[in-house]
């Protein structure tokens, strides 16, 4: 009986270790194109570093970027 619950706490574990890991890969990916979105429009580029908190990281980033006044401005349709 010892032996199941400590395999399944093992597994747990395990899982626990693969999923940060994944987090961290996912937020270092988005990290790099969020950061040159939020040099454009005139943000701190560390702005991209709220992608390593878990789970609602993405959500501060987004939030800021969409309803905030951005410091250069809206672009307009012509530029790109």
């Amino acid at each position: 009986m010892t032996y199941i619950v400590a395999s399944i706490l093992g597994l747990g574990s395990l899982a626990l270790l693969f999923l940060a890991i994944g987090h961290l890969l996912v937020a270092l990916v988005l990290i790099i194109p969020t950061w040159r979105i939020c040099t454009r429009a005139g943000f701190s580029g560390a702005l991209s570093l709220f992608h390593l908190i878990p789970v609602i990281g993405w959500l501060i980033v987004m939030g800021i970027l969409a309803f905030s006044t951005w410091p250069n401005g809206e672009a307009s349709p012509g530029r790109r």
